[in-house]
């Protein structure tokens, strides 16, 4: 992880803990609440074309010392995401992209790789 990052902890293990996608709820109008609400506190911070929502949830379960980190291929225009071992080279040389904020701090819980090219603004390519 970059050293501007350094004060943010990644915790994958926080995946186990989601529901699979087919048993995550369908969204509700209390859902739509928060989210204009969400939308009203990154507008009062002029943030709201940095940040956005996602819907918290997981495909497979990843094991205590992984991260998923996520791919992008500008030229084919594809994006992907591979557990990766949390102390490999490929994730300690990332840029997070996906925070649970249930903690007091923010949690990684996504990361996105970097090549020896950078990481380009649109992601680097894998």
């Amino acid at each position: 992880m970059s050293a501007q990052n350094a004060a943010l902890a990644i915790q994958p293990m926080q995946w186990g803990r989601l529901d699979d996608l087919h048993d995550t709820a369908p969204l509700g109008q209390d859902d739509f609440e928060c989210m204009r609400a969400v939308r009203e506190v990154l507008m009062k911070f002029n943030k709201v074309e940095r940040f956005a929502l996602h819907l918290v949830h997981k495909h497979f379960d990843l094991a205590d010392d992984e991260v998923l980190v996520e791919y992008s291929n500008a030229n084919t225009r594809e994006q992907y995401f591979k557990p990766e071992k949390a102390d490999s080279e490929i994730a300690r040389d990332t840029i997070p992209t996906t925070w649970m904020l249930k903690d007091m701090e923010p949690s990684v819980i996504c990361v996105c790789a970097k090549t020896e090219n950078g990481h380009q603004a649109r992601h680097a390519e894998a």
